[in-house]
This record gives C-alpha cells, structure tokens and sequence, in this order.
C-alpha cells in the first residue's frame, strides 16, 4: 500500500468525533390575572425566576495501538508495515449523573486498508470511571469481556464483515445489527476493543 494512503487513512480512522459544547436549555413560568400573561413581565403576577438546564454533549473517541498488552498507541499519522496488526479502542466517557441508555456505536472498517481479526471483540462492561486515564481505559477494555462476532441479540457487540465495502461493527442495539442494550451508567466509560491488520 502507498505510505501516503496509509498515513491518511490512519488520520481519518484515529479521529475521534471532537467534544462539542453542552446546550442550556432555559424556561420560566408566566402568570397573569383576568388576561394572558405579559411578556415582558408588566402584569399583576410575577413571572418564575428562569429555569436553566445544561445538556452534556458527549463524543465518540476512536484510537489505535499496537498488538500487545501494554497499549503502545499508534499515533495519527503513523506509518507501520504492511501486514502489522494493531488494536482498535472505541469509547464513549459518561461523565454525567445521569445514565445514558440504548447508546448505539458503529464503526465501518474500510476492506481495502483493514482486514478484521475473527473473534477479536471485547469490552469492558462500562466499569471504567470516567475520566480515567488512557492507560486506564485500555487495560480494562484489553482485559475485558470477550463478545462473539455473531449478531446474537445477547451480546453487546457483533462484526458484521459480509459488507462491502467496509465491515461493520455495531454496539448497542444498532437497526442493522440487533445486538443487546449498551446502557451506560452515570459516571462511567464504556470502551471496545477489537483487531485488525493493515493490509
């Protein structure tokens, strides 16, 4: 493979989506006597103090490492060899008080640059703490719960590699894929992890 292609196509696939600012979402009550309500408040009644609540945007973060156990990462833009096999982490960081459920993920694995490894999928069961170290992140998800590739509906993953032209590679309860519920709890990391070799 051109090194060039291989340089850009580590770039596009280590991208993580980047963390977008929370929205405020602000609201009050209004009240008036014998008409509707005025805005501005020149009525009889005095409208509620203003009501505000923040939406945490939360971002998908995808890396690569090395095939080993001690997370070596494969920084964007890296060049390795043809046939080297490198892990891939997907992760979602619940940093909220609130649990987030029915999360869906899908990572399409491009055939031309990837080929997937059989087998390889494994999660941590969303047991890490949030904003725990990478470090941290990948030896609970390398160590992880093993997932089988089959669409089973039980698991909470499955590599469908009869597509074309990228496998895809669902968690969660994905249309396309009926795997079982990715629930996240409040204050939680869920982390996958699976193989792939660089054609």
């Amino acid at each position: 493979m051109n090194t060039n292609r291989l340089k850009w196509l580590l770039a596009v696939l280590l991208l993580g989506l980047l963390p977008q600012a929370g929205m405020a979402a602000t609201n009050i009550g209004r009240g008036n006597w014998g008409a509707d309500p005025q805005s501005p408040d020149t009525d009889n009644i005095t409208d509620s103090a203003t009501i505000t609540i923040n939406s945490a945007a939360m971002a998908v973060v995808k890396l690569a490492f090395m095939d080993d156990a001690t997370g070596t990462l494969v920084a964007s833009g890296s060049t390795v060899a043809a046939g080297t096999i490198v892990k891939f982490m997907i992760y979602v960081d619940n940093s909220t008080a609130v649990a987030m459920n029915d999360v869906r993920l899908e990572d399409l694995l491009n055939e031309t640059a990837f080929t997937y490894q059989a087998g390889s999928l494994k999660w941590n069961t969303a047991s890490t703490n949030t904003a725990s170290a990478l470090a941290t992140i990948f030896g609970n998800t390398d160590t992880g719960t093993a997932l089988t590739d089959a669409i089973s509906g039980v698991d909470v993953g499955s590599a469908d590699v009869t597509q074309t032209p990228n496998d895809r590679i669902t968690f969660g309860a994905h249309s396309a894929q009926t795997n079982g519920a990715l629930n996240i709890p409040a204050g939680k990391i869920a982390a996958f992890l699976f193989r792939a070799r660089v054609n």
